[in-house]
């Protein structure tokens, strides 16, 4: 596994070369180093929505777009 910062592209997608399954088990901070997390806000969000509330099932993010609403 390999790590970069969350604005650079990585040059494997550890979200596909890890099962979801298996990395639901980790703990909240390697999810986020594998990706499953949204750089200042913006970057990286599905829908609006966090890679960890999709794979985790829920939790709280506000995108910046929700800022100023």
């Amino acid at each position: 596994m390999n790590y970069c910062a969350g604005y650079i592209r990585s040059q494997e997608n550890q979200l596909l070369g890890v099962p979801a399954a298996v990395a639901r088990g980790y703990p909240p901070r390697l999810q986020a180093l594998m990706g499953y997390g949204v750089y200042q806000g913006l970057i990286g969000h599905i829908d609006k929505q966090s890679p960890a509330q999709i794979l985790n099932g829920g939790g709280d993010f506000r995108s910046i777009w929700d800022a100023g609403g």
